[in-house]
């Protein structure tokens, strides 16, 4: 792969006149994300430490069936419509209105059916507290839904410094309802409202930031002309939630809420490195890409500059996290925790094609291939049932784990093939790129894991050893053989 691409490439994937005035380029806006994502993901990371010992391991496991209800009804809110109004370029303020108008209905339907489903959710699982919880979560059901053609607009018109505001500050509001309630005894209560509250402002600040003008209820023409593509997005993110979800609502089921609880903990440390990075990235291709959706080799260069550097960044993250698995959980969560190791260890192996394999749907619908996002999403979901089925069988949060990190590893050879080699058309020796990285973290790993043995019982020594360690290895790699070049993602022209 080329460093940079040359000026002939470069005046076709960038053109200056592309980017609106008073609009920051895909650069530019790739750096606002990744500082707004940074800081609202460090907003998290510490208000989960504070969480973790304000609430039960049982609450956590209570909050996540609701959240699990709540995420499969947002599907039905959504129906790629957001998608959508970026993608469809000629979308007038009128059809935005329309939209509008559509979202109201479905949010007003969809928070009463939700609300509605809160008893038979609660005598599924034999909790009465299930009940009341899904309705309050219900508001915030409502405004995420009214949220969607407001925060499509922003997208698409480019407007990233407003949402990399947007984030911070929801985030801090959030976390700070969440403390005050999670203080004074409310438990997982303390979790919905900040749910709820960050959705409100999510919605204020969107409305008010890109008001939407026209508002009417004819909205038949307009969604039947971005049915076929909605469509199969919303396919895809149907067939995604089962298999992302299926885990916290069978886990419970099998194995308690407290062992939810566990497992959710594990499973949410490995997401922090999609929020950082991967999800980062996938937040600003498509607006960018859109208008390359016929040039698939175009938006090919760019995919594989971003995945090489998601790669290097990837290997590490893989290694500390594997290596240094027991220490992670009890300096973020407290030694009440320790149960949660063994699932966040094997967790921690799929970070690398989690991280590869997130912003693979961003260019699915750069290309307009959402059919291939499909398709792709059946196949993963099935490898994943079959996972987790297999680890419940066993009956032990070890064993799911592992069924769940084997499943989430096999993922990335399916997004390969549907995306490199039939939406793009390319062959599969330009993969040999990213082999370095993966051979260096294994080695890396390997030497960490042996070393530990030596040592002494020691929380911060170990940790601070089998860092060192890690990260040498693969720093000093990364150097001989000449990866730290592909560290920047889009080189300028001059």
């Amino acid at each position: 792969m080329n460093e940079e691409l040359n000026p002939k490439e470069s005046q076709q994937t960038e053109p200056q006149s592309a980017v609106p005035k008073g609009k920051v380029g895909m650069k530019g806006a790739a750096l606002i994300q990744f500082g707004s994502r940074y800081a609202s993901m460090g907003i998290q990371i510490l208000l989960q430490m504070i969480l973790a010992r304000l609430i039960s391991p049982e609450d956590f496991g209570l909050w996540t069936i609701i959240n699990v209800f709540a995420a499969f009804f947002q599907l039905f809110s959504d129906m790629g419509i957001g998608a959508a109004i970026v993608q469809f370029r000629d979308l007038t303020e009128k059809e935005f209105g329309s939209l509008f108008g559509f979202t109201i209905l479905l949010g007003v339907i969809m928070s009463a059916i939700f609300c509605g489903c809160a008893y038979p959710i609660s005598m599924f699982y034999h909790d009465g507290r299930l009940a009341g919880a899904c309705c309050f979560v219900a508001v915030s059901l409502f405004f995420n839904v009214l949220n969607m053609v407001p925060n499509g607009i922003m997208l698409r018109e480019l407007r990233f410094r407003s949402i990399g505001i947007r984030t911070i500050v929801s985030a801090l509001l959030s976390a700070t309802v969440a403390i005050v309630f999670a203080r004074f005894g409310f438990g997982y209560n303390a979790l919905i409202f900040q749910v709820v509250a960050q959705s409100v402002v999510l919605f204020l600040w969107n409305i008010a930031s890109r008001p939407i003008r026209h508002i009417n209820f004819h909205f038949m023409k307009t969604l039947r002309r971005i049915f076929s593509y909605s469509i199969y997005q919303f396919g895809a993110n149907m067939v995604n939630y089962f298999s992302r979800n299926l885990d916290n609502l069978l886990i419970p089921k099998v194995l308690g809420t407290a062992e939810l609880g566990y497992y959710d903990k594990s499973y949410k440390l490995t997401t922090y490195p999609l929020s950082a990075f991967s999800t980062v990235i996938a937040s600003v291709i498509q607006p960018y890409m859109a208008k390359h959706q016929d040039e698939p080799e175009v938006i090919f260069k760019y995919w594989l500059k971003i995945e090489k550097f998601l790669s290097l960044i990837a290997a590490v993250l893989v290694t500390v996290c594997l290596t240094c698995s027991n220490e992670i959980i009890v300096i973020c969560y407290g030694s009440r925790w320790v149960p949660a190791v063994p699932a966040f260890s094997v967790l921690a192996i799929s970070v690398y094609s989690q991280m590869m394999s997130n912003p693979s749907g961003a260019f699915f619908q750069s290309i307009g291939r959402t059919d291939l996002m499909f398709r792709t999403m059946i196949v993963n979901t099935l490898m994943s049932v079959t996972g987790l089925a297999v680890g419940l069988k066993i009956g032990t949060l070890y064993s799911v784990s592992v069924g769940i990190a084997v499943a989430f590893t096999a993922h990335l050879l399916t997004v390969l093939y549907y995306l490199v080699k039939r939406g793009f058309g390319q062959s599969f020796a330009q993969l040999k790129i990213f082999v370095p990285e993966i051979l260096l973290a294994a080695a890396a790993s390997a030497v960490s894991l042996f070393v530990a043995r030596f040592l002494p019982e020691n929380l911060r020594l170990g940790f601070g050893v089998k860092l060192a360690i890690d990260l040498s290895i693969l720093v000093a790699g990364y150097a001989v053989l000449g990866q730290f070049k592909y560290l920047k993602l889009i080189k300028r022209r001059k």
